[in-house]
């Protein structure tokens, strides 16, 4: 079972024991850093052929391996450009001002996907806390984002249904004592700027989105699970353009456990995005 607080502290998830599938042609992997806002963002991209980029965003304090082999096989599968990146603080990334606001993250990310020179058309894939961020995203560059792939998303509705509920979950740390550690307490912070940000966009955004949930109850009470697939549900249904796809078999480790359900969720929002 997966603990409330991964969340917050998600370990890098092994790779996923499927078969490669077969290449559509992309050019290798590129693995660089991009300077931008005075740190280095660490990115891996592999360039398509696709007028359009698949953007991962991780969640919690988890870092681009948690996609696992989710990159290479969207990659393979759908020929568009697929970027993995780490926050800053985490990964290969460098560190953010500890009063940095999750609104400069998204700045800061959007003018680095400028430099790397990747198609602006985005379709965003956030997992967790990260669905959050591609939210955020979406709301402030509605013209870049042209659709959300959300990934067992943590998201307003859950929160607002369970008080407060998500912030027991929080870890303590008092004295941190490394980068990451770091980084989890800005994240901690700033959290109420972010629920206060994604409650006001969300209603509005009109993106098709497909939200995946897991298919088997994960944070150990029955209420709390009931209230989570409940809210997927309520994202879902929120708008003429969504839709809900359970990933069934799997717990909150969808990009590990459940890899192809994100790879089909990309294919059905890429025709939408291109109309092929």
């Amino acid at each position: 079972m997966i603990t409330a607080a991964s969340l917050w502290s998600l370990l890098a998830l092994s790779a996923a024991s499927q078969p490669p599938p077969q290449s559509v042609g992309v050019h290798p992997p590129v693995d660089t850093l991009v300077r931008v806002g005075g740190h280095d963002l660490h990115f891996v991209l592999y360039r398509g052929t696709k007028p359009v980029t698949v953007l991962l965003e991780a969640g919690g304090g988890a870092d681009l391996a948690s996609w696992a082999d989710v990159p290479k096989r969207l990659a393979d599968e759908i020929g568009a450009t697929v970027v993995a990146y780490d926050r800053a603080g985490l990964g290969g990334s460098g560190s953010l001002s500890p009063d940095s606001r999750p609104i400069d993250e998204v700045r800061d990310l959007q003018s680095a996907l400028d430099l790397l020179k990747v198609p602006q058309r985005t379709i965003m894939v956030g997992h967790s806390y990260g669905a959050m961020l591609a939210v955020l995203n979406a709301g402030s560059y509605p013209k870049r984002v042209a659709g959300l792939v959300l990934v067992d998303p943590m998201n307003t509705r859950f929160i607002e249904a369970t008080g407060d509920f998500i912030f027991s979950t929080v870890p303590a740390i008092p004295h941190p004592s490394n980068e990451r550690e770091r980084t989890v307490v800005r994240m901690v912070a700033t959290f109420p700027d972010l629920i206060r940000e994604v409650s006001r966009l969300e209603p509005g955004l009109r993106q098709p989105i497909v939200v995946i949930t897991a298919g088997k109850p994960w944070w150990g009470r029955e209420d709390i699970d009931r209230a989570w697939r409940r809210s997927h549900e309520a994202l879902a249904t929120a708008g003429m353009q969504r839709h809900l796809v359970v990933a069934e078999g799997s717990d909150h480790g969808v990009p590990e456990k459940r890899p192809e359900v994100i790879v089909m969720s990309v294919q059905r929002l890429l025709k939408v995005v291109t109309g092929q």
